[in-house]
């Protein structure tokens, strides 16, 4: 593996631990904000063919090998490290309704549980909406239900 490429939000608590690992263990890697820098949240759309959860890690960015994993847990298999990720494969998604800060239109949705949900795109109005002050995911601001994870103190945030 050449080039490690991330792109994450500053509040995903996944992204946060696998950059916290990578530094741990002297791993060099590109991170990219997808919140502050519009160029890479469409190069990030492109690469996943329109995947909203963060983090996205691409291994040898454009080259032949290019690898494009979607999630904490791929990220830290491919990475090596795959103890550190085995429980959080094994938990259910839930499901929540969503309520579009914009047009209260409602929409259910699957909290994803190896990802933060960044993002998501209302049915109604087709608006992009973002998550609210340090809100890690959409589902911590506009769910009927918070992110599980965030509830366990899974350690993540």
């Amino acid at each position: 593996m050449k080039t490690i490429d991330i792109y994450s939000t500053p509040q995903c608590g996944f992204c946060k631990t696998l950059k916290s690992k990578l530094d741990a263990n002297s791993i060099p890697y590109n991170s990219y904000d997808i919140t502050q820098d519009e160029k890479a949240f469409f190069e990030m759309q492109k690469l996943t063919g329109g995947v909203m959860s963060v983090p996205v890690t691409v291994l040898d960015k454009q080259t032949d090998i290019q690898k494009v994993l979607i999630g904490y847990p791929n990220a830290m298999d491919a990475l090596g490290f795959k103890e550190e990720s085995k429980d959080i494969k094994t938990t259910k998604a839930e499901e929540a309704t969503l309520t579009c800060p914009k047009c209260n239109h409602e929409q259910k949705g699957e909290i994803p549980m190896n990802a933060c949900a960044s993002f998501y795109v209302c049915n109604s109005c087709k608006k992009i909406i973002k998550p609210t002050g340090e809100d890690c995911c959409v589902f911590c601001s506009y769910a009927d239900k918070s992110c599980p994870l965030r509830k366990s103190g899974s350690g993540l945030f």
